[in-house]
């Protein structure tokens, strides 16, 4: 089966480009139709077209056209980890709004232009005091996906040592970073598999394994022997996924036409994993399975997308069961395409709030034209009795929720008055810069997690360790609900870091890092995203995994050793 073709996507062309205090604009030049001139100013929280990480985009103009609004998207793109700051360095100052036409593009360079940097030897000046890594996440959260319900081959096209440096995001292999979607504490259940491929002995994964003289001649040919080889293998079931990698990519290897000569009977499809959008394909197949279930007759029930699989949801489905609210389908990060043609027949869908599912969710959900709850993510108490609420109400059975929410509050309340007894007193902290500090507080920008709403509601106390460069900085604004638990201490330099990581009273330490050693050597446990569970027992869970890491001695006998 030929791929459909690609959508040929606008270059992001800056004709012109001016400063007038906190406002830049950029100019657009966009093939086939009119200049869009857009505004860039620093995420204050204002109303935009949209935001990124620090900035916020809007538009002069009426109406977008397709072409500028897809040019647009792609300038977004490239400046979601851009700071306003680094920005408005490249941007001439023009009081009055008058762009300069002699200005730089647009940066193109994410890595040049990145604030802060991941890697030691890419020599960051920021390195030493940077905590959290969400570029890392956003570039690798498609691992979070997984296929489920046909037979799935991926196959890599590049070179050996390419797997060397990328290791498996899969909870059992140790990684860089602590994404937030492995659970190493608790492992959800795996793909589902009828065994067809098993007995077929087929690989779930196939590397092309490139050499020296594919590298110098090409590698086209390889990737299309390896395909041919495959082919008559594979039946109409199966899925052959063909991903690029780096080495190809830079070679020029015509791997989208290798996939288009596919003559086996699988589905194949290619994942561009350097695409604008890499994952266009899975909203097809996800679209596609649930329209394969046609237009059944729907039932008191909730589909929901964006919860992992595995105890916490298998705990929110109880509860939404008591009350008479039944599961039908759940979709992301597990996709399950067979599963999915019940999507439909749901009172309800529920898209939990997630930065990296979001264009799934316009993609696939929002053309759906269901009733759609989107209540913020059920963590800690508060939060899950929302969300149970919001559901039950959209499927008519808001009093039987009422109801059972009493019968669960019973059964917990002397677990949670236990834990908030032990937990007083302890505090957590945090080492953040001063564009970073809003993030702390938007679920979306910790990866869907509300990680303080959960913290504070346990009772623990919050150590807000703010880099503070010197130049005057205005105080930080806490949200209100929040001030209570907040203490801020400010560093200027590395050494402080040092000494504040030492003196703070915080017991634990957030780092997206592994065995973060800043944390490890001032004689504080390091933790992460990865100890915060939805659901109610989830919360219960969370408390006592918190708790214990401000209460491990390891580190405050042995750090500094």
């Amino acid at each position: 089966m030929r791929s459909p073709a690609r959508e040929k996507r606008p270059a992001v062309a800056v004709s012109a480009i001016g400063r007038d205090g906190d406002t830049i604009r950029l100019t657009l030049a966009v093939p086939g139709t009119s200049d869009l001139v857009v505004l860039v100013t620093p995420r204050d929280g204002s109303p935009a077209w949209g935001h990124t990480r620090q900035l916020a985009l809007r538009y002069e103009g009426a109406v977008l056209a397709p072409p500028q609004e897809r040019a647009l998207r792609l300038l977004a793109l490239r400046l979601r980890d851009v700071p306003f700051r680094s920005l408005a360095e490249r941007a001439p100052e023009v009081p009055g709004g008058a762009a300069s036409s002699a200005g730089p593009d647009a940066p193109s360079d994410r890595e040049a232009t990145q604030e802060v940097v991941t890697v030691d030897e890419w020599g960051n000046p920021d390195r030493w005091r940077t905590f959290l890594f969400r570029r890392e996440f956003q570039r690798n959260a498609s691992s979070s996906i997984q296929l489920a319900g046909r037979s799935v081959i991926q196959v890599s096209h590049g070179e050996s040592e390419c797997l060397f440096a990328t290791p498996r995001i899969d909870g059992r292999t140790m990684s860089l970073y602590n994404y937030p979607w492995v659970r190493p504490l608790e492992e959800g259940p795996g793909p589902a598999t009828d065994g067809s491929r098993d007995r077929r002995r087929l690989p779930s994964h196939i590397l092309t394994d490139l050499r020296d003289a594919h590298i110098i001649t090409g590698g086209t040919a390889r990737l299309e022997a390896v395909l041919g080889a495959l082919a008559p293998r594979t039946t109409r079931e199966d899925l052959v996924l063909v991903k690029s990698t780096c080495v190809p990519r830079v070679i020029g290897d015509d791997m989208e036409g290798a996939v288009a000569r596919w003559r086996g009977p699988a589905e194949i499809r290619y994942d561009d994993v350097f695409a604008t959008d890499p994952n266009a394909f899975l909203s097809e197949l996800m679209a596609r399975a649930i329209a394969a279930g046609g237009r059944r007759r729907r039932k008191a029930g909730a589909s929901i997308a964006g919860l992992a699989p595995g105890r916490p949801f298998e705990e929110l489905a109880g509860l939404l069961g008591d009350a008479g609210v039944a599961v039908r389908s759940a979709l992301l990060p597990r996709v399950d395409l067979r599963a999915a043609v019940a999507w439909k027949t749901s009172t309800v869908q529920v898209l939990v709030p997630n930065p990296y599912f979001r264009s799934y969710y316009e993609q696939v959900f929002a053309p759906l034209g269901m009733r759609t709850v989107t209540a913020a993510a059920p963590f800690g108490v508060a939060g899950t009795r929302t969300w149970l609420e919001a559901i039950a109400g959209a499927c008519g059975r808001a009093a039987a929720m009422r109801r059972a929410w009493r019968r669960l509050e019973e059964r917990t309340a002397p677990a949670f008055e236990r834990l908030r007894r032990e937990i007083a007193g302890a505090r957590l902290g945090i080492v953040a810069g001063p564009g970073e500090l809003a993030a702390l507080f938007d679920p979306m920008e910790m990866a869907g997690v509300p990680a303080l709403d959960l913290a504070v509601e346990l009772g623990f106390g919050i150590d807000l360790l703010l880099f503070d460069p010197g130049d005057r900085s205005p105080e930080p604004a806490i949200p209100p609900a929040f001030a209570h638990a907040v203490d801020v201490y400010h560093f200027g330099d590395r050494d402080a870091l040092v000494a504040l990581l030492h003196d703070a009273p915080c017991a634990a330490v957030y780092s997206d890092l592994y065995a973060d050693e800043r944390v490890t050597a001032a004689g504080k446990a390091p933790f992460s995203l990865q100890l915060f569970e939805p659901g109610v027992a989830g919360a219960l869970r969370t408390g006592e995994r918190l708790l214990g890491a401000c209460r491990l001695p390891f580190y405050r006998k042995y750090g500094g050793t």
